[in-house]
C-alpha cells in the first residue's frame, strides 16, 4: 500500500497522528504527587476582605518562606506565617488531590490567635499556586470570623 501526500499540511498531521497513538496506552496526567511540593516557596498574602474587628485594619500584604515536606499522603508546611517574632515556626498539614492543596493550622498573632485555612492550586510548572486563605484571628474579646486573603505562592528552590 502506498500512501499519497496532497501538499504540505498531510505530513504534518500524520505525524501528530502517529505521535498521539504511542501515547494511548499511557495513564492521563491526574496532577503532581505531593512530594513534587517537597521544597521552600515564598507565600504572599493580600488580604481582601475583613469582617468583625478587623475591619477597617488595612494591614498591608505580607509573605512567608515556608517549607513543604511530605510523610505519606500528607503535606506540611511549616514557617513563621504572619506570627508574632520568635513564636514559630509553625507548622500546616493537608492534602493534595488532584492540582489542589488544602493546608490548615494556627499561629499566634498580636495578642490572639490565626487560624488558617488555605486553598491553592499547582500549577502546571509546579512552581506556583494560587488561591485563598480563609482565616479566623480572635484574643477571647475581639474577633474576626472567616476573613479572606489572596495567595500567591511561588517555589523558591526545591
Amino acid at each position: 500500500m502506498r500512501l499519497r501526500f496532497c501538499g504540505r499540511v498531510s505530513l504534518p498531521i500524520l505525524a501528530v497522528a502517529f505521535i498521539s497513538l504511542g501515547y494511548a496506552d499511557d495513564e492521563p496526567f491526574t496532577g503532581p504527587t505531593a512530594s513534587d511540593l517537597v521544597g521552600t516557596w515564598n507565600f504572599g498574602v493580600t488580604i481582601t476582605h475583613e469582617t468583625g474587628d478587623c475591619v477597617g485594619n488595612n494591614e498591608p500584604p505580607w509573605n512567608a518562606e515556608v517549607v513543604i515536606t511530605r510523610v505519606g499522603d500528607a503535606v506540611t508546611v511549616t514557617g513563621d506565617w504572619h506570627s508574632n517574632v520568635g513564636s514559630g515556626p509553625h507548622s500546616f498539614v493537608g492534602t493534595l488531590t488532584g492540582m489542589h492543596l488544602e493546608i490548615a493550622g494556627a499561629y499566634p498573632e498580636a495578642d490572639g490567635t490565626t487560624n488558617a485555612t488555605y486553598e491553592l492550586t499547582v500549577a502546571a510548572s509546579l512552581n506556583r499556586m494560587t488561591g485563598t486563605e480563609t482565616w479566623t484571628w480572635s484574643n477571647g474579646v475581639l474577633s474576626c470570623v472567616d476573613s479572606q486573603s489572596l495567595v500567591i505562592a511561588n517555589r523558591v528552590n526545591p
